[in-house]
């Protein structure tokens, strides 16, 4: 009973960690360090592998957790993720494809279509002092990073899509 409530819990776990992980480097180096958009490509990946174990709820609180830590506006990446999910949910070629470059290319186009959305939000609501080349050079290692991250949420899904069936 235990192990079954740990299969079922674990990927809302595994994403709320892995956000509050990635951004918790930030704020001992007072915002200079470069970080790729890793929590967006987990949350990605699970959305991609496992659509139905994610309700727009869920997606509300890990995009809100995220934007929060952020400290930028809050609100954009959780609607990101719910017209992802139900992009997903309509259409399954929408996002994930048989052939895997096709799905890296939707994920690259994906990925920056919410970097422009996220540099205008910046550019024309906050005075904040935005870093392009730095924000640039983690969305490029974000594109690279994405296939290894990717197959470990594969694996992830279908180890415990085995548990929980």
């Amino acid at each position: 009973m235990i192990a079954n409530f740990f299969v079922k819990i674990f990927p809302y776990i595994f994403i709320l960690s892995f956000i509050y992980f990635e951004f918790s480097p930030v704020y001992f180096y007072d915002n200079e360090l470069i970080k790729p958009f890793l929590s967006f490509l987990v949350v990605y990946s699970w959305i991609c592998h496992d659509v139905n174990r994610f309700r727009p709820l869920w997606l509300l609180i890990f995009g809100l957790f995220y934007d929060f830590l952020k400290d930028g506006i809050v609100g954009i990446t959780p609607l990101f993720f719910i017209i992802l999910s139900h992009m997903q949910q309509k259409k399954s070629e929408t996002l994930i494809s048989f052939d895997f470059k096709e799905t890296w290319i939707k994920f690259i186009i994906f990925l920056i279509l919410y970097f422009i959305i996220i540099y205008l939000c910046n550019y024309f609501f906050e005075n904040s002092n935005y870093n392009f080349k730095k924000n640039i050079f983690s969305l490029i290692l974000t594109i690279l990073l994405f296939p290894i991250f990717f197959s470990l949420i594969e694996k992830l899904t279908i180890r415990f899509g085995r548990y929980d069936n």
